[in-house]
Order: structure tokens, then C-alpha cells, then sequence
């Protein structure tokens, strides 16, 4: 095609730039003739002197964009900054294919960074150096220079060999994840993925200046060789981190969370060479996401939508079967963990795990109201809720408004249940029923009995035909009844218990507080009358009771380290719920008091450990 006296074989490897330069070198040719002539060429002629020889496996790719340059960002070959490794020059005096890739910016075979500047004078590369393998500006040969390269960064060298791999066609197609890529595909994903961490801009469009420089591909090799090389928790990682610097405000919002990458994954890389990177990103939307995810989205699978476990209380409500208001009082009541969501109007919406819901509504399906549980428990209404304020039956969704019902568990009633059947004939027995009306303290007595019944302490008997969990109909004897209340409920002083200002102090709480708590049926207390007046009186089973099943903000503050303030919002911050307290509306207290669960004790057990 050149028609020129001397015609040199290319090696197997070689850059197309380099041949052009060592075919002009031997025809006594300077500056960048031959190049110029080969860009200048028809097509035909182009591919007519191609067929004449074996060609490296870049040439056909480089041949296009050497003829035709394009404004494509960050592209796939760098032509126009020269890069080189001193000990190849050293070796085998030809310039290699794989130097021309912007993302390769070491050499494979010594372990050693690239450069792109004179060693002598740190002039800029360019072709003309191409031509004797030396500087234009000092004269230095690049190939005496061998002794003084560096070694190269882990991730630059694991991108650089990641694309001379791909470059000799030496990976997998059969796969469908990362090792399946050819160069190209690797390029391109792995410049969608640096560039997002190596730019500040994060709102301009794909483009970083100078990039073809070695400076700028060294800086890109080494961002997308660390998430690459440790795919996929880096890629997971690196979701983390975009979503953690973008404004607050807009984090519900999947596009306004993670920003441009998101168009990136689902956009430019929707190929379906790049569906593993689709597939990890909906896993960690599944994973990580609470928040709830837009019906109409384009980008998402239909699988990842439906089964999406954050939504709002409506959807959750209309996917259970339970109406709206019970899932709002399981929501207000802390059994579910929810988010708030501020919408961009400044309006504010409650999203709750939908996965608990579920299993609450299963739970839910065998609830009775405060009437049904009465009558299997053969008891009064007023002596359930006894059972309910002393912890002994279990129920959902808090203690409910003014139109709504008590949910109480059935598998609590049932868990009441006596085994003990007929009683032995001669002695004389008297019914719960009788002793609650006629023995017991109105204002309570009944948990503490059904504790000692379960515990040993009181023997009980029940006909065989009665239900296990028909306490009403349970018999006791009244002698032993009275032994255990001269033991249990009274004392020498004949009185039951202590005073709310004693539990007050027992409790490390000032007295104001320790009324709320009785008030609201968090510290258990019973009336008994003095003279013409009524005082309430704690008993010390009750300050067990109340140590065993709740915990205090200052109790809180001291294993977590933080003062009590922070502690309240550190822990409304992580799901937890306090039942009552200053900014409880229905519950108020002048301090927090918090639930005792296995669930908040694991959480403090955690952060003991990891802080």
C-alpha cells in the first residue's frame, strides 16, 4: 500500500502506531509520515495491505479510531499520549498493543508503573518518539532507563492484567458475570465505575479532563481495579458510599440516592453482558433499601418491586389483609420497624416493614377482644385487664383507643393452662371467681396468684371437664389462700406493699414519675383503704416485675455512652420504640421508660462489643 522497499513483519503484539513508526524507521523515513499516509488511505487500501499479514488483535479497532477520531469520553484506547515500558524497550525494541489501553498502566511482564515522560528531561511522549525508540527533545534513550521503574500499585496491576487477558481473548464467554467481558465491555464498565468515585462533580456528564493522560488512567485503574478485583462487596460498598454523601432529604428517591451511577447501571450498561451488575445492585436495593419502591419503575424487576419489604402503611394494610388502622397501631405501639419519609412538598409518610406485618397478621388471626377473653377465662372484665397490666396475657398493637379493641393472643390464654384436675373429695374448695370477689384487693392480686398457682407455691385444682384455661373455674382451698396472702401480700404492718414515693426511690425516679408509670399500668399497684381513704400501694414483686420487663433512659445512656438526650434519639434513630415518655402522647411521662426486649438487649450486647 506504501509502496516502500523495506517491509517489516509486525509482531504478535505490537502497536499498530509503534509498526507504523519502526516500518518508517527502516525506510529511512522521519517525523510522522507513514502515519499520515495510513489516515489518509481508502478503505480498501486500508484493508487490502491488512490482508497481506497477520495481523495483533488491536489493529482493527485502533485502525478505526486512528482514521476516524471521535469525541467519545474516555475511550477505550489512548493514541495520543504515548506510553512505554523501559525494560520491554530494553528487551525486545517494539512498542506493545496493550500500552495504547487507558486503563493499562503497568507493565505485566516486569511488574513495573508505564510512563509516558522523557526519564531525562520528563518531556511529554509523543509518536515521533516512537520512531527511534528515543527523546526529540534530549535525545535519551527510553531503553537505557530500565533500572530505574517502579513497581506498581495491586489494583492498577490487577486491571492491567484483567485487559491483556481479555486483549488475547483469554476469558470465559460461557459465564455471565465479570469474567465474561471482553475488553471493551471491561472498559466501559469499569470508567462507568471509577469516574463516580474519582470525579467531584457528581452531576456533570461523563467527562474528565486530560484523560487519556497516564496520570488520569492510573487514578481510573486503580478505582474500578478495587472494586473489580473484590467484586462484589466492593461494588456494594462503593452503593453505600454514593448514598452517603448525597443531600439529605432526597435519600427515598433510588435516582436521588445513589445519583448519576444509577443511570449508569441501567442505562449505559444495559447490555446484557452487564445483567450481573443489574442482578447486585436490585440484591442490595432488597437488602438495604427502607424505603419504598415506585410501581412505575422502569429500571427494576417486577420480582424485586412485589417483593420489596419497606412500603407505606396503606400498601402494607392492602397486601395483609388488616385494616389500616390496626397496622397503624402496630406501628405507634413499636411491634413493627418503621422509617419516615419526607417527601419533597415537606409532607411526611410512615413506611413499615411489610415481611413483620406479615407475620404478625398470622399471629393477629387468633386474637380475641377483652369480652371474648373473659369468657374463656371465666373471669370479669376488669380482672383481664388486670392480666393484661401484669404482663400475664400477651396482646398486639398497644392498648387501644376510644372504637378500637383489645387484640389479645389466644396462645396466651392458653399458655394459662392447668394441668392439675379433679380435686380431692372431703376438703372444702372455693373457685377463683369467689376469692377474686370476696379475698382478693380489687385493684389487684389476681397476677400474683396465677404466678404462685404456676410456680408451686399455691396448689389448684380444676374439674376434668373445665378448659385448661379457665381460671375462674380453677378451685383452691381458702386456708391455703390465706397462708399464701399473710406471706405473700401482707406484711407485719398490715400493709400490702409500699408507697409510690418508697417504689419512686427504689427506682432511682423522682415521685411525679413513679405516679405516671402507675397510671399507665407500666409499674403495677393495687388500692387499699385506710380509714375512709384510698392510698395505692407497690409491692416489691411489682418493682421485679417492673425491673425485669423495662428499662430506664439514664440505665440506657450509661451502656450506651451518650447522654440521655442523645440517647432517646439514637434509639428512635434504630427502631426502637419507647412505651412511654415526654413526646408519647398517649403514654406521657416526664421520662422514658423503654421495653426490656430480647431485641434492644442484643442491640446494647452489639454496640458494647463493637464501640
Amino acid at each position: 500500500m506504501f509502496g516502500l522497499l523495506i517491509n517489516v513483519h509486525p509482531h504478535r503484539d505490537e502497536s499498530l502506531l509503534g509498526y507504523l513508526q519502526r516500518l518508517a524507521g527502516a525506510n529511512g523515513l522521519v517525523g510522522n509520515e507513514l502515519i499520515k499516509a495510513f489516515q489518509e488511505a481508502s478503505d480498501d487500501d486500508v484493508a487490502n495491505w491488512f490482508g497481506t499479514m497477520t495481523l495483533p488483535v488491536s489493529w482493527p479497532a485502533v485502525s478505526l479510531l486512528l482514521r476516524r477520531p471521535t469525541t467519545q469520553a474516555l475511550k477505550t484506547w489512548s493514541l495520543q499520549c504515548k506510553r512505554f515500558c523501559s525494560c520491554c524497550l530494553a528487551e525486545h525494541s517494539y512498542w506493545r498493543e496493550s500500552w495504547d489501553l487507558t486503563l493499562v498502566t503497568s507493565c505485566s511482564s516486569h511488574g513495573v508503573h508505564l510512563e509516558d515522560r522523557c526519564p531525562g528531561c520528563s518531556a511529554k511522549i509523543n509518536r515521533d518518539a516512537m520512531l527511534a525508540n528515543s527523546c526529540k527533545t534530549c535525545g535519551f534513550f527510553f531503553s537505557s532507563g530500565a533500572t530505574s521503574a517502579t513497581a506498581e500499585e495491586g489494583a492498577c496491576t490487577w486491571m492491567t492484567d484483567a485487559m491483556e487477558a481479555r486483549l488475547r481473548q483469554e476469558y470465559n464467554s460461557v459465564f455471565s458475570d465479570l469474567d465474561a467481558l471482553t475488553y471493551e465491555e471491561l472498559h466501559a464498565l469499569s470508567v462507568r465505575l471509577a469516574a463516580r468515585i474519582v470525579r467531584t462533580e457528581g452531576s456533570k456528564p461523563l467527562k474528565l479532563a486530560d484523560s487519556g493522560s497516564l496520570e488520569i488512567s492510573r487514578e481510573l485503574a486503580q478505582a474500578a481495579g478495587e472494586i473489580l478485583m473484590n467484586w462484589p462487596r466492593a461494588f456494594t460498598d462503593l452503593l453505600s458510599d454514593l448514598r452517603s454523601t448525597r443531600p439529605t432529604g432526597t435519600d427515598w428517591k433510588l435516582a436521588s440516592a445513589f445519583g448519576p451511577i444509577y443511570r449508569d447501571i441501567h442505562h449505559d450498561l444495559k447490555a446484557p453482558c452487564y445483567a450481573f451488575v443489574r442482578a447486585e445492585f436490585e440484591s442490595y436495593v432488597q437488602r438495604e433499601w427502607e424505603a419504598p419502591l415506585a410501581k412505575r419503575n422502569r429500571y427494576l424487576s417486577e420480582k424485586t418491586i412485589t417483593e420489596h419489604r419497606w412500603v407505606f402503611i396503606d400498601e402494607a394494610a392492602r397486601v395483609t389483609g388488616l385494616p389500616k388502622s390496626c397496622v397503624q397501631r402496630l406501628h405507634d405501639h413499636g411491634e413493627v420497624d418503621a422509617r419516615e419519609i419526607v417527601h419533597s412538598c415537606g409532607r411526611k409518610s410512615k413506611v413499615v416493614d411489610v415481611s413483620q406485618v406479615r407475620e404478625l397478621a398470622l399471629l393477629m388471626a387468633k386474637t380475641v377482644n377483652l369480652r371474648q377473653a373473659a369468657k374463656l377465662l371465666h373471669i370479669n372484665l376488669e380482672r383481664v385487664r388486670q392480666l393484661i397490666s401484669g404482663g400475664i396475657l400477651k396482646f398486639y398493637g398497644g392498648k387501644p383507643k376510644a372504637g378500637e379493641k383489645w387484640l389479645i393472643d389466644v396462645d396466651s390464654l392458653r399458655g394459662l393452662g392447668l394441668e392439675r384436675i379433679q380435686a380431692p373429695h372431703g376438703d372444702v374448695f372455693v373457685s377463683v371467681n369467689y376469692l377474686a370477689k370476696h379475698h382478693l384487693p380489687t385493684g389487684g392480686g389476681l397476677v400474683e396468684m396465677i404466678e404462685a398457682i404456676k410456680s408451686g407455691e399455691l396448689r389448684a385444682f380444676r374439674d376434668a371437664d373445665e378448659s385448661k384455661a379457665a381460671i375462674g373455674h380453677w378451685l383452691l382451698r381458702p386456708q391455703d389462700l390465706t397462708d399464701w396472702m399473710q406471706s405473700a401480700l401482707q406484711k407485719p404492718s398490715d400493709s400490702p406493699g409500699i408507697t409510690v414515693g418508697k417504689a419512686a426511690t427504689l427506682l432511682g425516679v423522682k415521685e411525679e414519675v413513679a405516679y405516671a408509670m402507675v397510671r399507665l399500668g407500666i409499674l403495677w399497684s393495687m388500692s387499699v383503704r385506710r380509714g375512709r381513704s384510698t392510698v395505692l400501694m407497690v409491692k416489691p414483686t411489682a418493682i421485679e416485675r417492673f425491673r425485669r420487663k423495662y428499662i430506664l433512659g439514664p440505665e440506657l445512656a450509661v451502656f450506651l455512652g451518650m447522654s440521655p438526650k442523645h440517647t432517646t434519639h439514637h434509639l428512635w434513630m434504630n427502631g426502637f420504640r419507647p412505651v412511654a415518655g415526654p413526646s408519647i402522647v398517649k403514654s406521657p411521662c416526664r421520662q422514658y421508660v423503654w421495653p426490656r426486649s430480647k431485641k434492644l438487649m442484643d442491640y446494647l450486647a452489639w454496640r458494647a462489643a463493637h464501640h
